[in-house]
């Protein structure tokens, strides 16, 4: 019977609690980032709701990457365009067509700017889960080389 360290499984929750909590921080700063800047093209510059959609993606996406991979996963390595960059704007594309599908239905019904900034944050809380573990359990394991967190 395996033993059961109490040590190591907290350690490990709160580690795991802590760059959760930085990973929550980094997607409120790129939903006010991504959100301002649907608003604004919607409503200042009069973009179609999906060209709006493509902009903010476009403006929020790269300070997303860096600082979930400096900050949340604190990884300082060299980026690798294999194992980080594309996976990470794989997820990042398929964020961007489920919120372009979702604004698209949306816009074809309303051009309420409330309704369709509710639209894209759905559609993104929908992939919000599941590129949290894939970029914890894939793109930046804890055990990395590069990684600057101390092993707990």
């Amino acid at each position: 019977m395996p033993v059961i360290n109490r040590a190591v499984i907290r350690r490990t929750v709160a580690e795991h609690w802590s760059k959760a909590l930085r990973y929550c921080a980094v997607s409120a700063v790129n939903v006010v980032l991504g959100l301002g800047t649907l608003a604004f093209a919607l409503e200042v510059l009069d973009f179609h709701p999906v060209l709006a959609n493509l902009t903010a993606w476009l403006v929020s996406t790269g300070p997303a990457y860096l600082l979930s991979r400096y900050w949340v996963w604190q990884q300082l390595g060299a980026n690798s365009v294999k194992s980080e960059i594309v996976p990470f704007w794989i997820i990042a594309l398929v964020g961007l067509v489920l919120s372009t599908a979702t604004i698209a239905v949306l816009g074809s019904i309303t051009d309420r700017t409330l309704v369709l900034l509710t639209g894209t944050v759905v559609a993104y809380g929908i992939v919000w889960v599941a590129k949290y573990l894939v970029l914890d359990g894939l793109l930046w394991p804890n055990d990395s080389e590069h990684s600057v967190a101390e092993v707990l």
